[in-house]
This record gives structure tokens, C-alpha cells and sequence, in this order.
């Protein structure tokens, strides 16, 4: 097939939907499709992984404290017909959307009605805040918007697990659930490059949390339990990676005492993050809204063998169930006291460090690589043309 790959994220940028497009894209190209990507931005000189990306001109719009990689394109009426051409120069048999709320979804909506191709909108992101009223007004902006100019053109939605389906479901309701699917997602990065790392489960005393440091994951739960934990190990550190949005875990830590052995470190280049993960005891995993998922960095730490607690539901994605215990260690609220004693189990045993991080390990191995994502992907594109083609 000769897939269009649409989506407003992608490499040189450090987002998980960047890592899932680019990854995506990839896979289903080793698997004998034709794939053009196109994106945003024009100052990309070497574009990963040999692809054939064009990328759209957009107005960079950065939310303070909230998404510096806001981009607007759709403004032009130019980008509208460039996407329309570049669907019919490369005779594209479906696009593939990447996420529904960027504006680069309008131009990607005309482009497959213009060309009669099916649409298939993969979504990964859920629209929440912890604050009710400006989540009530996010959740009435994606049915407004989104509801009514995006998922009526799409014929297939993919959800990247049961907690995006949930999503859907509470925010869009039937409309939109009938022609949801579940396709999960894969590690960012090669296999076998991860699985090169023995982890030997020696005691480090360090404690790590990787991401974007907001309102959605503030880590102040943890900077909280790490202060129950820190008398006991006076040499432990807590080391958070991520560009900081939401500077409460800071302050938490600085009146709880345990500043000094609370690193922020921001936002790291990739493999100064595969190093910290590397020099990690325990990685803690944990989304503070309505909705919990599994986040790149979490499955990327699992990879390597690092043992996880995480308060993600045990049946997030659909078919494989996760294990506690065996895969992970399950922290499902993030009362700090819980999480300080899901955190303290795995560091008094180092047997079970050992079980958690090598079933995490190859729970990743056999349900969250890109192989496996490409090929139901792959299904589901192809059912759909199929069926367009019959329309």
C-alpha cells in the first residue's frame, strides 16, 4: 500500500507521539509500504531514518507551562492544497492520522475526501486536566472541534489502549467508539540495542522518574514518598528527567527536607536518559489524571530490565494483560505512603528486583515492539481500504 503518514510531531522533537509517528512509519516500511510522512516545520536538514518526510511551514505557538510544541498550520490556505497534492503525487491508498487535536487533522481530513481514500486517525492523547473546570472545557472543545471536523470524516479510529478507548468513549460517545480499535504501541528505539543492557541489581540507591514534569505528571506524589523513604536511606537520591512545566515537586521537596537529594535534571538528550534508567534501582511510572497509560519512557526502562512501579490499570492494553508482581509493580493511586511502600518493597529484595525488572523486560519484548504494532496496523488499513473499495 501506499500509505500517508499525517501527523503534527515528529523528529528532531522529543514528544511520545514524535517517537510513535517516526517509529510507525518505519515499521510499516519495513514491511514493504510505501510511506510518506508529512509534518510540520522546515528547518530539519537530515530527516531519521531515511523516510521521505515533507514537512508543512507552521506558526509556533508555545503554551507557556503547558505545550511548548504547539505549532499551527492550517491558517494556510496554501498547506491545505500542498497536503491534497502530496496525497495524489504519491498515489497515497489511505492517510493515517497521528493524534486528532492539532489543526494539521483539518488538511489531512480534505485531503483523504478529496482523493475518496479512507482516513484512519490513530489517538494517543487524551485531553485532561486536573483542575474540573478547565477540564470541562478541554472535553467540550474535543467534542466540539474534533467531534464535529475530525472523527466524522475518519472511517477507522485507532486507540492506542483500553484507558484512550475510555477516553473516547466518555468524551465522544458511540459516534465515535463504533469504529474504535485498539492497536498498541511499541518501545522507541531498536530491540536489540535495549536487550545489549544487563542490569545486575546491585543496590544503587537511586530512585528515578522520566518525563515532562506537569500538571498531568507532577511527581510531587513521589517527591512525597521519597521523603518517608530518605531517613531510612540516608545515601538514596531521587533523580526526575524532563523539561519542568510545574515547579510544585520542587517546592515540595524543598519543604519536606529532601531537596538537596532531589536532581532535577530537565530534559536530557535520548541517551542520557537510557543512562539514567541504566543507573536506576526503581523507576516510578505515574500520570496524575482521570486517565493512566503506559508512557515511552516507562516501557523504554522495562526494556532495560529496570524494575517499574506504576499506576497504570493491569489491563491497559487490551489482549495483554500486565502482571503484578511479575511485570510490574502496581501502585494504583498515588497516595504517597503507597507509592513509598511499593517503592520500598523492591529496594529491601533484591530477588524481586530481579523478577520484576526480567518479566517487565520480556512482557516489552513479545507485546510492545513495533513488528508486532506494524503488522496490526497493517490489518487494519488494509480491512479498510478493502471495504472503501467496495463503497
Amino acid at each position: 500500500m501506499n500509505i500517508l503518514v499525517v501527523g503534527g510531531m515528529f523528529p528532531p522533537m522529543r514528544t511520545g507521539t514524535a517517537f510513535y509517528t517516526h517509529n510507525l512509519a518505519q515499521a510499516l516500511a519495513a514491511r514493504g509500504h510505501h510511506i510518506t510522512v508529512v509534518t510540520l516545520g522546515s528547518d530539519v536538514k537530515n530527516e531519521p531514518g531515511g523516510l521521505d518526510v515533507r514537512r508543512l511551514p507552521a506558526l509556533r505557538v508555545p503554551i507557556a507551562g503547558f505545550f511548548k510544541h504547539f505549532q499551527l498550520c492550517s491558517l494556510r490556505p496554501s498547506t491545505w492544497l500542498q497536503l491534497t497534492r502530496i496525497a495524489d503525487e504519491t498515489a497515497s491508498d489511505a492517510i493515517l492520522l497521528v493524534n486528532h487535536y492539532l489543526d494539521i487533522a483539518f488538511p489531512a481530513a480534505l485531503a483523504a475526501h478529496r482523493r475518496r481514500i479512507p482516513l484512519v486517525c490513530s489517538v494517543g492523547t487524551q485531553l485532561q486536566s486536573l483542575n474540573k473546570r478547565r477540564d470541562r472545557l478541554l472535553n467540550a472543545l474535543d467534542r466540539l472541534i474534533c467531534g464535529r471536523l475530525v472523527f466524522p470524516f475518519c472511517d477507522i479510529v485507532v486507540a492506542w489502549d483500553t484507558q484512550i478507548r475510555k477516553y473516547l468513549s466518555d468524551v465522544h460517545g458511540e459516534l465515535v467508539i463504533c469504529k474504535t480499535v485498539i492497536v498498541n504501541y511499541g518501545v522507541n528505539g531498536n530491540l536489540s540495542e535495549f536487550l545489549l543492557h544487563k542490569h545486575d541489581y546491585r543496590f544503587r540507591g537511586v530512585i528515578l522518574g522520566v518525563g515532562a514534569v506537569s500538571e498531568q505528571r507532577s511527581f510531587v506524589p513521589l517527591v512525597k514518598a521519597f521523603a518517608l523513604l530518605a531517613s531510612d536511606f540516608p545515601q538514596m537520591q531521587l533523580r526526575i528527567v524532563g523539561h519542568v512545566y510545574y515547579d510544585e515537586a520542587m517546592r515540595v521537596a524543598a519543604e519536606l527536607g529532601v531537596a538537596d537529594r532531589t536532581v532535577f535534571l530537565g530534559e536530557l538528550p535520548h541517551e542520557g536518559v537510557l543512562k539514567e534508567m541504566c543507573g536506576a534501582d526503581v523507576l516510578y511510572s505515574s500520570l496524575t489524571g482521570k486517565y493512566v497509560g503506559l508512557g515511552t519512557a516507562t516501557i523504554e526502562a522495562m526494556l532495560l530490565g529496570v524494575p517499574t512501579v506504576a499506576n497504570t490499570p493491569l489491563d491497559l492494553l487490551g489482549k495483554a494483560p500486565l502482571v503484578e508482581g511479575l511485570h510490574l509493580i502496581h501502585s494504583p493511586n498515588t497516595e504517597p505512603r503507597e507509592i513509598c511502600e511499593q517503592i520500598r518493597r523492591l529496594v529491601d529484595d533484591e530477588a524481586l528486583r530481579q523478577r520484576v525488572g526480567a518479566g517487565g523486560r520480556e512482557f516489552v519484548r513479545q507485546h510492545l515492539n513495533w513488528e508486532v504494532v506494524a503488522q496490526d496496523m497493517e490489518k487494519v488499513l488494509q480491512d479498510t481500504v478493502t471495504k472503501a473499495a467496495r463503497a
